[in-house]
């Protein structure tokens, strides 16, 4: 297959099938990698292997399983798991009539971790009876993450954020990782499950609660909303959708209601049940639909116990990653920061922690090679680590924005919040304009209870977005940052506090 291949019919199709975008030269280059890859194993041309393609859904699987990213780990976006757990699901189980057993979907569920962080959290909080008591089901469209999942055996690279006593009690350590115990991994049942199609088996029917979550993100809007109307179908008619905490108004998309509760959102069928003192907010400020073709950029990530709402950690991608990233070893001739960047800011790890090694090898105190190698340890959770490269750079300059700032999230993913506004703080004072201190201060402030502190914080945060010649000074950190939701998420926050002076 040494002709160029066409993918515009490539691309028709799989968006036709399963709402795959292909936004970028990174993606074509992986999309054209992967139809050469299955049509030298089936010893056939490029349009010969289209013709296939359209045939065989087998076929069809097979490719989809090679443009999927996964990455995902257990326990994400902890502050919404505990929020459904803690808050959402036991106003089902306390509801009369409530029919049993309570259904729960994970859509988009990739190798497993989020059902079956549900089941753990729900046998921690209802202990044996939650096999009774929950119905955990999920789905995703790649066949090989449904396999793995059902196997159960995580890599290190799975337990971010984990809590010891949680992996002793439900994980025992095998030659290939760490397997699930048996009685947690029967309470999870993986279906495939393409969101595109209609057609639904018995199984995955009939729900409660729905976890679509950083998933929606890498799809148009008119795909998101054409999903949003089947997952509404598989719904009881008084059920609720959880989508990732950053993909919030890029999916309110009149489908459902979305509700806001104590700082967190989600979208309602009917009439769930919800507390008797929440207002119902659909229609209060909703913004318009976003622009249907442009891929939000992935967010940033959150802590593993008590995170900020607005930014949230990319759990797995359904679709091709949307910049292009060159994975070729560094040459010690030739270190591109901004390449590497792009590289980490695609979540592209493995490559970035090679080619970083490489380039701090011939400079070893160049202070955007030791932030960007800091940000991949602390999206893996290695916080130690994370935390002694930010000090190397504060030891060059005691006021880097951008040390200060990588600082700051670390001490937030670790609960230790006095030391979280500190550093936030010395960012804002090294750089007034850095909104995203602002606005993590003012998060942190919200949650401790200082209702004057979070609405001044969140006032300089609309101020400074409102300014669009406003730079936040942060160089070699790579956000992602959606301003237009944070924009938002700021003035419902401020609509909740108590009425003070600023």
């Amino acid at each position: 297959m040494n002709a160029p291949v066409d993918l515009a019919p490539f691309k028709v199709l799989i968006h036709e099938r399963c709402g795959l975008g292909f936004a970028s030269d990174g993606d074509d280059a992986k999309l054209r990698q992967a139809i050469m890859a299955r049509a030298q194993c089936l010893h056939l041309h490029a349009d010969a292997y289209f013709l296939r393609l359209g045939a065989s859904n087998g076929e069809f699987q097979e490719l989809v399983n090679l443009l999927t990213i996964n990455e995902t780990y257990f326990f994400r976006e902890p502050e919404q798991l505990r929020f459904v757990i803690d808050r959402v699901l036991p106003r089902f189980v306390a509801r009369p009539g409530q029919p049993s057993p309570i259904r729960i979907l994970s859509a988009g569920c990739s190798s497993g971790e989020e059902p079956y962080s549900l089941a753990i959290a729900l046998q921690e909080k209802y202990g044996t009876a939650a096999a009774e008591m929950f119905s955990i089901h999920a789905g995703d469209i790649d066949s090989a993450m449904l396999d793995k999942a059902r196997r159960a055996i995580f890599s290190e690279f799975s337990f971010r954020g984990v809590a010891p006593d949680i992996r002793q009690r439900y994980f025992e350590k095998s030659a290939s990782g760490y397997a699930l115990a048996a009685s947690m991994r029967q309470r999870v049942q993986f279906r495939l499950l393409n969101l595109l199609q209609p057609e639904r088996p018995l199984s995955l029917t009939n729900f409660d609660v729905i976890l679509f979550r950083n998933v929606s993100i890498y799809f148009d809007a008119a795909t998101r909303k054409r999903i949003q109307q089947h997952l509404s179908e598989v719904l009881r008619p008084d059920g609720l959708l959880f989508t990732g905490t950053a993909e919030t108004l890029a999916n309110d998309l009149n489908v459902f209601e979305l509700i806001e509760e104590d700082g967190m959102f989600y979208f309602a069928k009917g009439k769930p049940p919800l507390p008797s003192t929440l207002s119902r907010r659909a229609a209060l400020h909703r913004p318009p639909p976003p622009p249907p073709t442009p891929t939000p950029p992935p967010p940033l990530r959150r802590a593993p116990v008590a995170a900020a709402p607005a930014v949230s950690a990319q759990q797995r991608p359904t679709s091709i990653a949307t910049s292009q990233v060159n994975t070729a070893p560094i040459r010690a001739t030739a270190i591109d920061s901004d390449a590497l960047r792009r590289l980490v800011a695609g979540h592209h790890y493995e490559p970035a922690l090679q080619q970083l090694d490489a380039a701090l090898a011939i400079t070893p105190h160049n202070p955007a090679l030791l932030l960007l190698k800091a940000t991949v340890l602390l999206e893996r959770g290695q916080f130690s680590g994370a935390e002694a490269l930010a000090h190397s750079v504060l030891s060059q300059d005691h006021w880097s924005i951008d040390a200060n700032f990588l600082l700051g999230q670390a001490a937030r993913s670790q609960q230790r919040v006095d030391e979280a506004i500190r550093c936030f703080k010395q960012a804002a004072y090294a750089h007034h304009a850095c909104w995203p201190a602002h606005y993590y201060l003012a998060d942190l402030y919200r949650q401790r209870g200082d209702a004057q502190l979070a609405r001044r914080a969140y006032h300089a945060v609309l101020q400074l977005l409102n300014d669009s010649s406003a730079d936040h000074g942060i160089r070699h950190l790579p956000l992602a940052l959606p301003t237009g939701e944070i924009r938002k998420l700021c003035e419902r926050h401020l609509a909740s506090l108590p009425a003070g002076r600023k």
